[in-house]
């Protein structure tokens, strides 16, 4: 079977389903899952009761071995790999002859196409109504984008929007290894006693061989420092961000000047407690409710302190370069604060209150977390960081008591009176003292007057960001500092090059305390050093009288759509009488479920994967063959019904609104397809409008300017791709050894006759590769590039995520790892042999700004390349920044609203020189014509095409949610396997499930 991992293929954990797919044979054959509705224009699948079942039956664990496994879904063993096709056409035969006694027909899609599908056409109307009905029909006119600029001699007064970015430089990144060498050279010749001057030279003779042996501690100390030094840097810059701020504010009050300057002695407070040297890893070690967390870990991470109600956050990476002539490294960086605002979905909560919530033992968020089987270790281990954080940044003396000012607290001591009063109970096992504690810092949380605290600090940060003036650059020292404490001790010849602590081998994260980064100076206990600048500056945009309008519209015409509802049937249960009312007179396909399953404190993980898998499995299958002969051009909206909230969803209709997107991705390969749900809770006629359109977003749609020359680009390929892991280990040395699961989507733009621009979804694909061949030659990409080439397309806008790396790059790695999917021999096999195909590699972030003045443009955009270099500048001209993108909608009330994003393009040159003429690259991208016009004139029009509100017509940030990020359906695919430790990724099983449907 083409593209199923095997065994053979890597040192991965085996997976073997025989067990279960033999047990869901067993119970197809007993029950049939389909039921057609009198007038024969309805199906409903009733396969909920299968999936319950079989998950209270005693069912082989796919993995014979969790131990050390993070990940486990396709790497098939030999065996099952040979019988796995069989297995699943025999579930696909037992439900088609199902479905065929049902329908009283043999002839499946002759039935499908008299039956179920409808003309799209039939849905046009105004109707307000939850229901399908939506006004195709409408012109959406007067739509506007605006160009901007960038232009440091204009008075700050003019600018209408602000941006504060951080550059962090590490500088000598060329001669790390040659400084390490040298700082434990010295280290020998100075520090350590020797019996003779011949084992002195014995030592160095055993340090030149380390030196030489890249797999020695030598240089597995180097990729540590490699690896895991920006999440350092990264809070550092977070704190420089609040000296900067205090250098610059001027007139401000007093006790806001005092509270911002305690904010910044409490962050570099934490970094001091973390890495005190005299302190072991264990010492960090803290408990609840059955988690540990260990506090040295957790706040190494540069997010860590990002829960805090008021704080600087690093806000997209615009970019990331090296300069090996210069011996640097430049990482760039987005700059904002967090200024305790209600958190979504929460009521209106603001940050504070909410993870005061988390903390609070009697409050129901608490005590339903921990019930939660599935999120209880999560959610503890919240629970500790957040107990750590919100003492250390506001434990304070009684405001209360005589003589307090609030200067006190920029001497208030929090270590000591953490490690009195807080960690002798985080360390105990009294579940009952712990909690106790939480609600003793909640009630001096709530009594020492924080939130006012947090309200002068807000206030105060707003006003000063608002300002007009343009700040100076500011440009501050530091320095990467590796401690001589790393050294072993007791430094002997009979070491055998054994020169280090043992975490270095056996924790490297352990070592994060020998890694510090202090203010420039001589470090009398530094073994080595590398010089870092820290450069905050302060752009601003303006708005610039050039502006093009269009408007858009629909284009249904002759497209045959099949709904497909998924929708809970319990007695009484709202969302069926719902459903009766308002969607039983169109023809479609629905899939009726229980959704009081899984809601049980009692579920197993066993439980919930089988009813998880089962339910994947037979609703992909029972969607599959009934399109077996469905018309290409078909659409499948898919509806869901839900009775939980956003704050109390229930179990199952959450995974089966993953579910649904999940499958709706898969048909999207062949079909069109999307998915969206409506609470029923709360259903408004806007929130009805808006979950419409996004339903439909996906249909093609035409653009037409206004008084614009057409463009002479026809036809452009819009092509985005990501991956998410599917089998892998825990342990990151053998990161190498991993399997993923490759997805993307492909979108036309085309330059029609009459002058319009046509955009529409091609097709999605899915495929799963191991590592080494993902980055260089996956052949479900290699394909859609060649099949679209065939249709006529030429230039290829190729999307992937930044390949930045995180690190400092003073070790040299794969090119082609490194980079991901830019790299240059993926790039190579994508281009072929074909000298008229013009691929352009994209990688886009987002990040933040704040607006000076209100304006009437609702999207705003520059592409000056030479004025965008204000914004990422590299110095080697690797990562060119080419297009910016704004959407300055407002939404929720006005003093939430102080930050807007900006998407960011960038592309790539002289990293594919051998394989794409960077000409190429500069006269699509980069120089000012009209083929670098019709392209991001093109992108920006895709971005309008995804917006998915029928007000405040604007375009869409991020188009690619669906494909790269936290929220793609390769993320929504995942799910915890029989052992909830381990991860299965459900889009990667469909797609070998796939696969072995189209065998036959």
């Amino acid at each position: 079977m083409a593209n199923v991992i095997r065994e053979s293929d890597d040192n991965l954990p085996v997976v073997d389903y025989t067990d279960i797919l033999q047990k869901i044979i067993t119970y197809l054959r007993q029950q049939n899952l389909f039921k057609i509705s009198g007038d024969r224009q309805r199906l409903l699948i009733k396969l909920d009761t299968i999936a319950a079942n079989l998950s209270r039956q005693s069912i082989q664990n796919p993995l014979n071995s969790t131990r050390g496994v993070r990940s486990a879904t396709v790497n098939f063993n030999q065996n099952f790999a040979n019988s796995f096709p069989q297995l699943i056409q025999q579930i696909r035969d037992i439900l088609r002859e199902s479905l065929c006694t049902t329908l009283n027909t043999d002839n499946i899609a002759e039935f499908i196409g008299a039956n179920l599908i409808t003309n799209l056409e039939q849905f046009q109307g105004n109707s307000q109504q939850l229901g399908l009905i939506y006004n195709f029909n409408r012109q959406f006119t007067n739509l506007q984008k605006q160009k901007l600029s960038i232009d440091k001699n204009r008075f700050g007064g003019e600018s209408l929007l602000k941006f504060h970015k951080v550059t962090i430089s590490v500088q000598h990144i060329n001669s790390f290894q040659s400084e390490l060498q040298a700082g434990v050279e010295n280290y020998i010749d100075n520090e350590v006693t020797c019996s003779s001057e011949t084992e002195r030279e014995e030592l160095h003779e055993i340090l030149e061989e380390e030196v030489e042996n890249n797999e020695s501690e030598f240089h597995k100390l180097q990729r540590i420092v490699d690896q895991e030094t920006l999440g350092k840097l990264k809070k550092e810059a977070k704190i420089t961000y609040l000296t900067y701020i205090i250098d610059n504010i001027g007139s401000v009050d007093a006790t806001a000047l005092i509270y911002l300057q305690t904010l910044r002695r409490r962050l570099r407070l934490i970094e001091y407690y973390i890495t005190h040297q005299d302190k072991a890893y264990a010492d960090y070690d803290v408990y609840y409710a059955g988690a540990t967390v260990n506090y040295r870990d957790v706040f190494a991470r540069a997010e860590a302190v990002d829960s805090l109600p008021i704080v600087p956050i690093i806000a997209g990476i615009l970019g990331e370069n090296t300069d090996r002539e210069r011996g640097e490294t430049q990482f760039i960086f987005g700059l904002k604060f967090k200024f305790n605002n209600p958190v979504q979905n929460q009521g209106g909560k603001s940050v504070f209150d909410y993870n005061l919530d988390i903390l609070n033992p009697d409050s129901e968020e608490h005590q339903r977390e921990l019930r939660d089987r599935y999120n209880r270790e999560k959610f503890a281990r919240k629970v500790l960081q957040r107990v750590f954080l919100y003492y250390f940044v506001f434990a304070c003396d009684n405001p209360q008591q005589e003589g307090y000012h609030p200067s006190n607290d920029l001497n208030y001591d929090p270590i000591h009176n953490f490690e009195r009063k807080i960690l002798p109970t985080l360390r105990g096992d009294n579940q009952e003292e712990k909690e106790a504690l939480l609600r003793r810092i909640i009630q001096e949380l709530e009594n020492y007057n924080v939130r006012g605290k947090i309200a002068i600090l807000r206030k105060a940060l707003q006003n000063f960001i608002h300002r007009d003036r343009i700040l100076p650059t500011g440009n501050y020292s530091r320095q990467i500092v590796v401690r001589k404490s790393v050294l072993k001790e007791n430094i002997n010849s009979n070491l055998d090059g054994n020169f280090f602590e043992d975490v270095v081998v056996s924790n490297p994260k352990q070592c994060l305390k020998y890694i510090l980064i202090q203010n420039a100076g001589v470090e009398t206990d530094a073994l080595c050093q590398l010089p870092v600048n820290i450069e905050i500056e302060d752009i601003r945009y303006y708005l610039n009288q050039e502006s093009q309008q269009f408007s858009w519209q629909y284009n249904i015409k002759e497209i045959p759509t099949l709904p497909i509802l998924w929708v809970p049937r319990t007695k009484n249960n709202p969302c069926w009488n719902l459903y009766e009312r308002h969607f039983q007179q169109h023809k479609h396909i629905i899939f009726s479920y229980n959704n009081t399953h899984l809601i049980s404190d009692n579920i197993t993980s066993e439980e919930a994967f089988i009813y998880h898998f089962s339910w994947s499995l037979l609703a992909y299958i029972c969607i599959s063959i009934l399109l077996e002969k469905a018309p290409k051009n078909l659409f499948l909206p898919m509806v869901r019904l839900h009775e939980g909230t956003h704050k109390k969803p229930f179990p199952v209709e959450k995974f089966l609104a993953n579910l649904s997107k999940i499958i709706s991705y898969l048909l999207s390969e062949k079909y069109l397809s999307s998915s969206q749900g409506f609470r029923i809770n709360n259903i408004k006629s806007y929130k009805i409008s808006n979950g419409l359109n996004s339903l439909y977003s996906r249909l093609p749609k035409h653009f037409s300017f206004e008084n614009i020359e057409p463009p002479q680009l026809d036809k452009l390929a819009i092509i985005v791709v990501a991956s998410r892991e599917t089998d892998a280990w825990y342990d990151s040395r053998r990161r190498r050894d991993r399997c993923s699961n490759m997805t993307g989507e492909v979108v036309s733009i085309s330059s029609l006759d009459n002058g319009t621009i046509r955009i529409e979804t091609v097709k999605t694909f899915s495929d799963n590769y191991h590592v080494r061949r993902l980055y260089r030659n996956p052949p479900i990409l290699i394909d859609t590039i060649s099949n679209l080439y065939r249709q006529g397309y030429r230039h290829f806008l190729y999307i992937a995520k930044a390949p930045y790396t995180s690190s400092l790059h003073i070790t040299q790695t794969d090119v082609d790892e490194g980079l991901y999917f830019m790299s240059p021999s993926l790039i190579k096999e994508l281009k072929g042999e074909r000298d008229d195909i013009k691929i352009y590699p994209v990688f886009f972030d987002k990040y933040y700004v704040h607006k000076l003045k209100n304006f009437k443009s609702k999207s705003l955009y520059l592409q000056d390349t030479r004025q965008l270099m204000k914004v990422a500048r590299d110095t080697k001209q690797q990562a060119i920044v080419f297009f910016n993108l704004f959407n300055g909608i407002e939404v929720g009330p006005k003093t939430d609203r102080f930050y807007n994003g900006v998407i960011s393009y960038s592309t790539l040159l002289k990293i594919h020189s051998d394989v794409i003429d960077d000409n190429d690259i500069m006269r699509g991208l980069i120089d000012d014509n009209s083929l670098k016009n019709d392209i991001l004139k093109y992108l920006t029009l895709f971005h309008f095409s995804r917006f998915e509100k029928t007000s405040q017509i604007s375009l869409k940030l991020d188009p690619y949610e669906n494909i790269i990020g936290d929220e793609s359906f390769g993320a929504l695919s995942v799910f915890p396997q029989m052992t909830e430790t381990v991860e299965f990724n459900s889009l990667a099983f469909l797609t070998e499930v796939s696969k072995a449907l189209m065998l036959d």
